[in-house]
């Protein structure tokens, strides 16, 4: 073998290293590529989910406030305790309550949003537009119920969410 057939085999034998060398690399970096973009999967995932627990935290404080609004036509009210109400300003918590739970209906799955949209808002109406004193406070009963209802929803829809967000963790 003569020495330009030495030097030529040398040359290819480094450059095959080098190309094998070069593949592990490469394959080293697309290993660690795919590894931080889940990574990075996972921690967008975490704050949607922080977000959405942090919304329904938010949601829960507005049934509450419309519950407390509603309280004076609960079970125990009499017509006759309701001298100088306004149905209108008490519904007033009840709307924004309905508001902030159509903004978060992506954080529950079996539609409860909708149900309680379509239950309470005639149960609203009927309420804010009564005229005598019985029929407000029964209506009033009946907004106070739904509320309530709603509020074992989100309870229950904000525990899991903070439970799978402290899962995540």
């Amino acid at each position: 073998m003569d020495a330009a057939t030495a030097w030529g085999l040398g040359l290819t034998i480094l450059g095959t290293v080098a190309s094998i060398w070069g593949a592990i690399i490469s394959i080293q970096q697309a290993v660690a590529s795919k590894k931080s973009a889940s990574e990075a999967k996972r921690a967008t995932q975490q704050m949607v989910n922080q977000r959405r627990t942090s919304d329904l935290a938010e949601l829960k404080v507005h049934c509450e406030r419309a519950q407390k609004s509603m309280e004076k036509y609960g079970p125990g009210a009499s017509a006759m305790s309701l001298s100088g109400i306004n149905p209108d300003n008490d519904a007033a918590d009840v709307r924004t309550l309905l508001l902030e739970a159509n903004k978060n209906r992506e954080s529950f799955h079996r539609g409860e949003v909708d149900i309680f949209v379509v239950k309470i808002s005639p149960l609203l109406d009927m309420f804010v537009h009564g005229k005598e004193r019985t029929r407000i406070q029964q209506n009033g009963k009946a907004v106070l119920m739904e509320v309530s209802n709603f509020l074992a929803v989100v309870k229950s829809s904000h525990d899991a969410k903070r439970e799978s967000t402290s899962a995540e963790a």
